[in-house]
């Protein structure tokens, strides 16, 4: 049986909440009234989720009475870690690696998450996890987005994702190097202008890496290219370049 303790957070009709279930504490997922649409994502994120059994994915623990119970995780958001503030280089890295580690066990697993970004990525202690695949594309289900749907956040968003794409795993590496770019910088690249560069504004450029963070401008630069095929191949290729850069400053 679940206990609320208390809402998390309410965004429209999915509320997020703290509870007490058999005997330990949990987070909370469901959908207020019957919006056939948003439960039947909610169905689809509970068979996403439960197929990702990994150190740095939020595991789900079960489905009760069409809501989703998940472990709970204490510490912050990422969000509320670059709150007005950078994350030191090396410190930014190792977060990054566990979430790329994540990236790369979900598309092993045919599974696209298209919604990396501060507020999904929970902090505890030195460790990231990944959370909220209420976005996600599983490649071996039927697609239940209609054609061209615009689902994401445009801070950390791809263009091709923009444009309605939702089977290219290289999204997830443009948003993750987006995320990386924050914590570094203190903001997404491209800030106020991120829809002029969804559209197809090429006069955009990604800006305000700071000098100290310099030697990731490159791998960065092609990790948020607008042309996935200039981008990394998969994540472990991105994972190795950024890796590529410890080394260079150790040199």
């Amino acid at each position: 049986m679940l206990n609320t303790i208390r809402v998390l957070a309410h965004n429209g009709p999915v509320v997020v909440e703290l509870a007490r279930w058999r005997g330990r504490l949990v987070v909370t997922k469901r959908v207020l009234g019957v919006p056939g649409g948003l439960a039947e994502r909610l169905r689809r994120e509970a068979a996403v989720a439960a197929r990702l059994d990994h150190e740095s994915i939020v595991p789900l623990l079960g489905v009760e009475n069409g809501v989703l119970v998940y472990a709970y995780s204490p510490g912050v958001t990422l969000s509320e870690l670059v709150d007005g503030a950078t994350v030191p280089y090396d410190r930014a890295l190792d977060l990054m690696d566990d979430i790329l580690n994540a990236l790369h066990f979900a598309h092993g697993h045919g599974i696209i998450h298209l919604d990396v970004k501060p507020g999904n990525i929970l902090i505890r202690g030195k460790r990231a996890l990944l959370t909220d695949f209420g976005f996600a594309k599983d490649l071996a289900l039927a697609a239940i987005t209609a054609e061209h749907s615009l689902l994401g956040t445009p801070g950390y968003m791809a263009p091709e994702q923009f444009r309605g794409v939702r089977d290219d795993p290289r999204s997830d590496i443009f948003s993750a190097a987006a995320v990386l770019w924050h914590m570094l910088a203190g903001e997404p690249p491209f800030g106020r202008n991120a829809l002029r560069f969804l559209v197809g504004d090429e006069t955009v450029e990604p800006d305000g890496l700071p000098d100290a963070s310099g030697r990731a401008r490159q791998v960065l630069a092609r990790a948020l290219h607008r042309d996935p095929d200039a981008r990394f191949g998969t994540v472990n290729e991105f994972q190795a370049a950024l890796a590529r850069t410890r080394l260079a400053q150790v040199a």
